[in-house]
């Protein structure tokens, strides 16, 4: 009886140690295959940087952010001359009005050709490729957005039954942004050649300008060097034109203002990026273009 209990005991522990060991034997083979299956993904394919060159080629203006995020050779490529002279020769269209220096003639040099190429493409490709509509006004940028930039420059001008003010703001550096200046300053890329060389290099980068289109001329006081705090945009007595409100101080902290810019009379306003054909580069002359109808008086009527 005990004989017979003992080996239904050592049969029982064999069968156990045999399935142990079975069931380590597979958590083993499951570990080196899903680490296998990790290297090879990590691994990938590295194609030679020649075939991104080729690729890039065949790129339109509007994927040349979706193609730099590919990988650092896509994105290697995009940050050479070569893959913008390219872009800039095979979608480039005469167009009146274009600025001397985005011209065939004066696209030889390598200095900042990256603004010059996307300038090009909004007065040619982008221009004509866009989608009109009757609502498009109701999807501009608000003035709130250029909340806690800086006031570069600001200037007026006279048109036809018309004012039109402008404000320069520059979108404040941060402090990543200021260690990377300092490195640049103090490092290898203060080379003058280098520097002739930079393709992405944009005195306007992080630019808008603010235009308010007013009927009556208002008097402002100097705002340049101040940092925009507040916006507001209120309606006049009577109801038909708006009121804008800009309220200027030494800091970005709210509620600490030193000057005030108030518009009456407002019709209309526009923010223009860098890249738009009517920013007011020092390469270009503006010429005041009215719109066919201002939104804002058809609306009130």
């Amino acid at each position: 009886m005990n004989e017979s209990f003992q080996e239904s005991l050592d049969d029982s522990n064999k069968s156990k140690k045999h399935t142990k060991g079975s069931s380590t034997n597979q958590r083993r083979r499951k570990k080196t295959n899903s680490s296998e299956d990790a290297t090879q993904e990590e691994e990938g394919v590295d194609f030679p940087l020649d075939v991104w060159f080729i690729i890039s080629e065949y790129i339109r203006p509007e994927a040349v952010g979706k193609f730099a995020q590919i990988c650092r050779s896509s994105y290697h490529v995009v940050t050479t001359g070569k893959f913008w002279f390219h872009l800039y020769k095979t979608y480039y269209r005469y167009v009146p009005g274009l600025p001397e220096r985005l011209q065939p003639q004066c696209m030889v040099r390598l200095h900042g050709l990256r603004a010059c190429v996307i300038r090009t493409l909004h007065y040619t490709y982008f221009s004509i490729n866009k989608k009109d509509d009757d609502v498009s006004y109701l999807r501009q940028d608000q003035p709130h957005s250029l909340v806690k930039r800086q006031c570069c420059l600001m200037w007026h001008k006279e048109g036809k039954l018309r004012w039109y003010f402008y404000f320069k703001l520059k979108e404040l550096p941060k402090a990543n942004n200021k260690s990377k200046l300092r490195t640049k300053i103090n490092g290898k890329k203060t080379d003058f050649l280098e520097m002739l060389e930079d393709v992405a290099v944009n005195s306007e980068e992080g630019c808008k300008i603010l235009r308010v289109t007013c009927l009556k001329y208002s008097m402002l006081p100097p705002v340049i060097g101040l940092i925009l705090q507040s916006v507001s945009m209120t309606l006049m007595p009577g109801f038909k034109d708006h009121r804008l409100q800009l309220g200027f101080g030494t800091s970005d902290v709210p509620n600490t203002l030193t000057n005030q810019v108030i518009l009456n009379d407002v019709v209309s306003y526009q923010i223009l990026d860098w890249w738009h054909p009517t920013y007011p580069h020092q390469d270009s002359i503006t010429t005041i273009q009215l719109p066919e109808s201002d939104s804002w008086d058809q609306s009130l009527l």
